[in-house]
């Protein structure tokens, strides 16, 4: 299942070519401009990745899980990104641990990939497959987001891994591989909460499937115990620091309420809120005042809203690629016309594989959609749309296949 022996002698030579460049331009990349592409400051912790530094920091000193301030838990971030970095850490002294977490990062693109190429064979074949890592690999974004230290790339990794496993399990109603996508799917919520609506895509399949009722309880008792068993620790720590059950984190305030701006635009309808004595407190605010806004402004123009919560979100999530510092020289540009072209090589197959009536294939629409609708509700930029882009460019390799063969005959 996981195996490529039984490969076309060209089919492993060329993957293996791919597999090996795409490493030493990810570890070329994250070496040259690691140091160079903080989005924060140390300073100020003003940005997301020194205060995940800062977090492990303080994890390895006093072996408390914080994230705004250095004297408070949190509950606002989950906490697989913060022990991966501070194991690194712990091995390689704090400064040293970030450059190894960032080869890490390298190291866990190359299996990425691999993921990919697994995931084109099992929906289509191994030629398609080359074509979509062949897509991936040159999309410059790839060797960007490494060089941050940020929860995109171990999220990927795992994302890939579990629709692997979970079309493999679907298909094949096999308990080992249940249970292993019980255990990937919680190892993806510890480090992004998104992935903990992903059932759904799962339940979507089981319908088309036609799979009976007792094989859904079967299988969903089974992963969901073992998706406890990854996540109890942190139900655990969450009760014991905040005396509740968490399931998952407390930090939806903010992403909800900046989401009720249209267009991300305040000049107009500013809403304001009062601040906590705590960051749970202020969190539970945010969500009120957009609660409020909703109500207010979602009454006086419905058609408005409606509209941005479906076309204008998906805009925003998908108009851009997730290139905010340029490597090896490419320009924002060139990076942004090839991600056009690969959304409409998507799109393009997309269609086609409707009208083929390919049923494989629809697990990996319905990925695709599913992550499109559970940022919605929140603020959304193409940060949030990098760990797809392999999967457009897996389907999107589907409709360069078509016409490469259509050529030949």
């Amino acid at each position: 299942m996981f195996s490529i022996r039984k490969e076309d002698k060209w089919i492993k030579i060329s993957l293996m070519i791919i597999l090996s460049l795409f490493f030493i331009l990810n570890l070329y990349s994250v070496l040259k401009y690691g140091n160079l592409n903080y989005l924060g400051s140390f300073e100020k912790f003003d940005n997301d990745d020194v205060k995940y530094i800062r977090s492990a920091w303080e994890l390895i000193d006093s072996g408390h899980f914080i994230y705004h301030k250095v004297d408070e838990p949190t509950v606002f971030i989950m906490p697989g990104l913060i022990y991966t970095l501070a194991f690194f850490m712990k091995l390689f002294g704090k400064f040293g641990g970030i450059t190894a977490f960032r080869v890490f990062q390298a190291v866990i693109q190359v299996g990425s990939m691999y993921f990919l190429f697994l995931i084109g064979r099992k929906v289509f074949n191994s030629r398609v497959a080359l074509i979509g890592c062949i897509l991936n690999a040159l999309y410059v974004v790839e060797y960007y987001a490494p060089t941050l230290i940020l929860t995109e790339i171990i999220f990927k990794f795992l994302l890939l891994v579990l629709i692997y496993v979970s079309i493999c399990a679907v298909e094949e109603k096999n308990m080992m591989l249940y249970t292993i996508g019980g255990v990937v799917w919680g190892l993806g919520c510890l480090v992004r909460p998104t992935i903990a609506a992903y059932p759904i895509v799962i339940l979507i399949m089981w319908i088309i499937k036609k799979y009976t009722i007792n094989e859904m309880v079967k299988y969903t008792i089974v992963t969901t115990l073992v998706f406890s068993l990854i996540m109890g620790p942190w139900w655990i720590r969450n009760y014991i620091a905040f005396d509740r059950f968490i399931p998952l984190t407390m930090s939806s305030g903010n992403p909800f309420l900046q989401g009720t701006y249209v267009n991300y635009n305040h000049e107009n309808e500013y809403t304001t809120y009062e601040l906590g004595k705590t960051v749970i407190e202020t969190n539970q605010n945010e969500i009120n005042a957009g609660l409020y806004r909703l109500k207010t402004y979602g009454r006086k123009e419905p058609l408005k809203y409606i509209y941005w919560y479906t076309i204008g979100k998906s805009w925003y999530l998908w108009n851009s690629p997730f290139y905010w510092k340029s490597v090896f020289g490419v320009s924002f540009n060139a990076v942004t016309i090839y991600h056009y072209i690969v959304l409409l090589l998507g799109i393009i197959s997309t269609i086609v594989l409707f009208k083929k009536r390919e049923k494989k294939f629809i697990f990996l629409f319905l990925t695709i959609l599913f992550f499109n609708l559970i940022y919605l509700p929140y603020f959304t930029f193409s940060r949030y749309s990098y760990p797809i882009m392999p999967i457009v460019c897996i389907i999107g390799g589907f409709g360069v296949y078509e016409v490469l063969v259509k050529r030949r005959l």
